[in-house]
């Protein structure tokens, strides 16, 4: 979960810790490899690359190699200046354990600083200058869950949790979805104003670092069960 969910700081800590991280992050390899939009994307000097995966990288070697032949593409050097941010999920299980090893391997060798965001936070970005709570909600094994976010000077998001229909129904926060969501039924009682259509897109993480909401500590699988 983010850094700001973990970290009781008064604000002015708070403002000094994401000012420092924004500093340290400015070229960085985004990584996803949860499933789905399996993709890779280089930022260099504030322009995005992308490379889109096959589905399910399942060998450590494959995507090593993969990242080795994106980055000699782009004429990319990695070293302690650049940064790595890998989406911790929900997703494929495999694919998230894989491209952390392979994030926590690069860490090791070129002694650079590595990140983790989740699609509960990543779909619910491009809307957090527009409301001050949202429900971010993704379904996975047939269950639907959900994360809150309290948008302010010290950006919150709770860890997820299995969502209630009636807890939907009776909150007034905006309600960010998947595009593969809006015509379920959990959807259709809210009121469609307050509901929001995700779009992925890996140039969104800019905004989850403006906002302080990546994780440095803890980078592990986020498992949903």
């Amino acid at each position: 979960m983010p850094l700001s969910s973990i970290l009781s700081v008064v604000d002015n800590n708070w403002l000094e810790v994401a000012k420092n991280i924004r500093k340290m992050i400015k070229d960085c390899l985004i990584i996803n490899c949860t499933g789905k939009d399996d993709t890779l994307s280089l930022k260099i000097n504030n322009k995005f690359f992308f490379k889109k995966l096959q589905t399910n990288i399942i060998k450590y070697e494959a995507l090593s190699l993969i990242i080795l032949d994106f980055t000699k593409e782009n004429s990319v050097k990695i070293d302690q200046k650049f940064s790595i941010l890998v989406n911790s999920g929900p997703g494929s299980f495999s694919g998230i354990r894989i491209a952390l090893a392979v994030t926590k391997g690069i860490q090791l060798v070129k002694k650079l600083n590595i990140y983790s965001y989740n699609n509960f936070i990543l779909n619910a970005a491009p809307y957090l200058k527009k409301v001050e709570t949202l429900i971010s909600i993704i379904k996975t094994n047939s269950l639907y869950y959900y994360s809150e976010g309290n948008i302010g000077k010290n950006n919150k998001f709770t860890w997820p949790k299995i969502l209630d229909p009636s807890y939907l129904e009776a909150s007034n926060s905006f309600v960010v979805i998947s595009k593969e969501l809006e015509n379920d039924d959990i959807i259709k009682n809210i009121d469609q104003k307050r509901v929001g259509i995700a779009e992925f897109d890996l140039k969104n993480v800019e905004i989850l670092i403006e906002n302080n909401l990546l994780e440095n500590k803890l980078i592990k699988p986020l498992y949903l069960s």
